[in-house]
């Protein structure tokens, strides 16, 4: 029998975000859990997603059916959201940025290098050939910046927590700027900061041109950098808590749900284009053409290695940006929060 596959939403507002993990023993980073008798049927792995194609495009791909366990897709919108209902335990993992577990350590009470990591990063994606790249800063024509440094005293649109904010910090630390330098405009997702843009009420914003379109093609604004210029992998990170990653069960879940995930991305959504843009159609109601442009983008979008040093090397810079821009606590080691336990089923060996 296959195991019904729900989807619920999750309202934000009724996240709890007081109810952070207590910090248990260290020496989780890439260790293995015991193994598990194999029985997964009592075993529920709830996945927050922050838009409601996710869920669509598991099912549509047929490869999330008989699972041996019971899965369940909360639509939770934003990063800091993601973050709120992870550490509130509504949620085992979350779908953020991935330099979102590296912001969490920085912005973190105590030094997580010398405790345990309360989030980690265990998986992302990115598709660094995407030809419509995010996070990327758009600007208006009418605001006159030409340069990142002429962002100096202007309204600049964001959301916190994920790789758009990854984006905005880099792009003050590339500037030489501080969030003191121009006038911050934080939002509760993507989708606000860029209405908010495309409005005109805000001279530039990190996002992507999927979302900014309009004033785009309008001629109304312009793409100042990329990414790739700001050194942002982009794409989608994936956390959870230390105490999922102790509970053998629940890894045995993960493992498989990312070994099935990652061959959705690698085999099934580059060969279903009408499949993949009837969903973002039907589910997010998008035109036919801006659902093509996501789906040139999905198409070459893939997992990466969370173990891999030069990864890790740019989160690390990333973060060291984002304190150099006041965007952040404390200038911190990050690489903790980076766990390589699933890479095996993400980036398998060819």
């Amino acid at each position: 029998m296959s195991t019904l596959l729900r989807r619920a939403t999750v309202a934000a507002a009724t996240v709890l975000t007081g109810a952070l993990l207590a910090a248990c023993s260290a020496g989780l980073q890439g260790a293995a859990p015991a193994a598990t008798s194999g029985d997964l049927s009592d075993v529920t792995l709830t996945f927050g997603f922050q838009t409601a194609d996710y869920p669509e495009l598991l099912k549509a791909s047929g490869k999330f059916e008989d699972l041996p366990y019971t899965l369940e897709t909360p639509v939770i919108s934003g990063p800091a959201q993601q973050i709120a209902a992870l550490n509130s335990r509504a949620t085992d993992v979350g779908l953020v940025g991935e330099n979102t577990a590296a912001f969490e350590a920085d912005n973190a009470d105590e030094d997580w290098s010398a405790t345990e990591p309360r989030v980690y990063t265990i998986a992302g994606v990115s598709a660094p050939q995407a030809p419509n790249p995010s996070p990327s800063l758009f600007v208006r024509k009418s605001a006159g910046i030409t340069s990142l440094a002429g962002l100096r005293g202007k309204k600049v649109a964001y959301n916190f927590g994920g790789n758009i904010y990854a984006g905005y910090v880099k792009v003050l630390a590339d500037a030489g700027l501080t969030v003191n330098d121009i006038e911050p405009v934080q939002l509760p997702d993507n989708q606000a900061a860029a209405a908010a843009f495309v409005a005109g009420k805000v001279d530039a914003v990190v996002s992507g041109y999927a979302q900014v379109k309009q004033a785009v093609d309008a001629g109304d604004a312009v793409r100042l950098a990329t990414n790739v210029d700001l050194g942002v992998e982009g794409g989608a990170g994936f956390i959870t808590r230390a105490d999922v990653l102790k509970d053998p069960a629940k890894v045995e879940a993960i493992r498989d749900f990312f070994s099935r995930f990652s061959s959705l991305y690698r085999d099934w959504y580059p060969n279903n284009e009408a499949a993949v843009t009837g969903v973002y159609q039907s589910v997010l109601k998008q035109s036919p053409e801006l659902a093509k442009i996501n789906f040139d983008n999905g198409a070459v979008t893939r997992f990466y290695k969370i173990g891999d040093p030069a990864f890790v090397a740019r989160q690390q810079a990333v973060a060291d940006a984002a304190f150099a821009a006041g965007g952040v606590k404390h200038k911190r080691d990050v690489s903790v929060v980076f766990n390589p336990i699933i890479d095996p089923q993400t980036v398998p060996a060819s």
